[in-house]
């Protein structure tokens, strides 16, 4: 058999050493270039990048940049020192003429690999020499040295400290003129590794001397987001503060926490540096811990007085599209009304009241037309009402929401010294020239006697309502224009004999009362006073007293712009007969001093007072004089549960 000759096709198979020195040959190029690269990038000039700095620095501040020279000073380093001179900004248009910046030189460290793989970049051996900064702020906000009016989106912000490693900053100046906090001062910066930052400066605030000083630590590289304390002080006359705390990262003012003090001789010049939206006050002494979080502010212990009334406290104050939001909780151990006016509020309430006499309704503004975007909750309560005379009102407690232009004090709650007070009250200027006040509080629980200091003549228990609304830049504006209703209903008490007889007009049973026993006291069966309230002009309806031997009935009115009262009672006896008082009681004068006259008698009545009165009973008993004032009916029930549902009703 013959031998099969022909050879079989074997595939050729690849040797495995081969693709091992291609894989080889591809890292070792692949290291080389990279090696290439990285020389070059340590050798790389820098001079190309002065264009881009330039333009970068003039879009954000929106003026012309120039830099003299971008230079490396080491020929070979991954870490090369980068030398700028001669850095000019210009002022934008707006802020008039000059520089907002000059440098004379800057040098810093700058890794080069991590700019290569995009990286976080933190300079470090920073120096800076010959700076002169002139910072300039509108009223409206604006600063010269960014173009947004408009501060980053609140909320937002992940700020971090600078992100250097060493700073040092010699012959160094600056300028400040911030129109929105009255301040503008000048002064001097510094920094290096043995004193750290300092900052300081003198001018004024509002025109009145200031002196600010800020020391912070050594600028190192322990990392951006390392604590870095430091201190402040502010004096002026018109405020002084202080704070010291620690920031997450070197000068990083947007993230930090801080104890804080404050002494001003009002609310309102606290307000023009830290821009919360704060009112005029009495003078202020307040300690506060603070964190601050972004545009955000945290209150978190705040305690002090402002004036007589001491308190404790927290707040937060957060920036939300555009808006400033409030939210918090001040508790006063003791509080006083005016409190709330500074020095320049009561000097213009005291020459109001030189030129129109003593007034009882507030001179409180409540206009909210430079009210700013701010919302908020403020939940507060008084322990301990103080007033410079004797007052009923014992605590007071109320939630004061602020939307917009519309301010609610809701859930009012105030202990009196025999009784509750509770309601609500709105001022709303979303529309109008002026705002619209409205006022709805009612009277629970309390006596009569004690409300009017005459608990030993007579006594009831109350319930009283006020339910009133009116346009004005005052609480007294608006309700000398008010419409609605007031009253007050008593029923159940007692009272003197004596004066039971007078409003009934019975002199004969006055004159045997006061003889017999003027402490004796009958039964109160009703009182029913309310007034009808049409632009500022309080019309009583109805107005009757009801005991058990007499009957009034009262007509009049009471004006809220002049408040004049003119009022005049009448009564009747519930027995026949009898001599009969023929002049009405008066009420007149104002309501910080009313004036009664009964029978005509001056006060204190004189012997030709009463004789006077008995003439007359006499002639009016011959037909000889007509009774005056209001004509009463003796006779008959009263419906006093009527009268009390119309005067006690919540509709205007």
């Amino acid at each position: 058999m013959n031998a099969d000759t022909s050879t079989a096709t074997v595939p050729a198979v690849r040797r495995p050493g081969r693709a091992l020195r291609i894989a080889v040959i591809m890292a070792a190029v692949l290291i080389v270039l990279l090696a290439m690269l990285a020389v070059a990038a340590a050798m790389s000039p820098v001079g190309w990048a002065r264009e881009r700095i330039e333009a970068a620095l003039s879009e954000r501040v929106g003026a012309p940049v120039n830099l003299g020279s971008v230079e490396r000073v080491e020929v070979f380093s991954y870490t090369p020192t980068i030398v700028l001179r001669n850095l000019r900004m210009a002022q934008p248009d707006w802020a008039g003429p000059g520089d907002l910046l000059t440098v004379r030189e800057v040098r810093m460290r700058v890794p080069v690999l991590p700019a290569i793989f995009r990286q976080s970049i933190e300079p470090g051996g920073i120096v800076i020499r010959g700076m002169t900064a002139n910072l300039v702020r509108t009223a409206e906000g604006q600063w010269n040295w960014r173009r947004e009016t408009k501060a980053p989106d609140e909320g937002q912000d992940n700020d971090r400290g600078m992100g250097i490693a060493g700073l040092t900053i010699e012959d160094s100046r600056f300028t400040l003129k911030e129109a929105k906090r009255k301040l503008v001062l000048a002064g001097a910066m510094s920094a290096d590794a043995r004193q750290g930052v300092r900052i300081g400066g003198t001018g004024t605030f509002d025109g009145a001397p200031a002196r600010l000083q800020l020391n912070g630590a050594p600028v190192t590289s322990t990392g951006g987001d390392a604590p870095y304390p430091f201190t402040l002080d502010f004096a002026s006359p018109l405020l002084t503060m202080t704070a010291k705390g620690t920031m997450r990262g070197a000068l990083n003012v947007r993230d930090m926490r801080l104890a804080m003090a404050a002494k001003a001789p009002s609310l309102a010049r606290l307000d023009d540096l830290i821009q919360a939206g704060l009112f005029g006050t009495a003078p202020i002494d307040l300690k506060a811990e603070v964190r601050r979080d972004g545009r955000d502010w945290f209150i978190e212990r705040m305690s002090g007085s402002i004036g007589r009334s001491q308190l404790v406290g927290r707040m937060d104050v957060l920036k939300r599209d555009g808006r400033t939001k409030i939210d918090g909780d001040i508790r006063f151990s003791q509080f006083d009304f005016d409190d709330l006016s500074d020095a320049r509020g009561k000097a213009r309430a005291a020459a109001r009241e030189a030129q129109t006499g003593e007034r009882v309704l507030p001179e409180t503004r409540i206009n909210l037309a430079k009210i700013g975007p701010t919302d908020g909750t403020l939940r507060v309560k008084a322990q301990r009402l103080l007033f410079g005379q004797t007052t009923t009102f014992r605590t007071l407690a109320g939630t004061i929401t602020l939307e917009g232009k519309k301010l609610t004090i809701s859930d009012i709650r105030s202990e009196l010294v025999q009784g509750v007070m509770t309601g609500r009250m709105t001022v709303d200027h979303r529309t109008g020239a002026k705002p619209m006040l409205n006022i709805d509080l009612m009277v629970q629980g309390g006596r009569l006697g004690p409300l009017v200091n005459a608990a030993d003549r007579f006594d009831a228990p109350y319930r009283a309502r006020i339910v009133l609304g009116g346009r004005g830049d005052t609480i007294r504006e608006a309700l000398s224009r008010a419409d609605g209703h007031a009253g007050i209903v008593a029923v159940n008490g007692k009272v003197d004999r004596v004066v039971a007889a007078v409003l009934g007009q019975d002199l004969g049973r006055t004159v045997k009362a006061v003889v017999s026993d003027p402490d004796a006291q009958v039964p109160l069966r009703c009182i029913a006073v309310g007034f009808e309230a049409d632009e500022g002009r309080l019309t009583a309806t109805p107005f009757v007293i009801d005991t058990d031997i007499s009957r009034s009935r009262g007509v009049g009115i009471i004006d809220l712009e002049s408040e004049r009262i003119a009022l005049t009672i009448g009564g009747a006896s519930k027995r026949k007969g009898g001599l009969r008082i023929m002049e009405p009681i008066r009420i007149n004068g104002t309501m910080s001093r009313p004036s009664v006259s009964v029978a005509g008698f001056n006060n204190p009545p004189n012997t030709g007072d009463v004789i006077g009165a008995v003439v007359g009973s006499i002639g009016g008993a011959l037909g000889l004089r007509k009774k005056e004032g209001p004509v009463v009916n003796g006779t008959g029930a009263v419906d006093c549960s009527g009268m009390a549902r119309s005067i006690l009703r919540a509709t205007k």
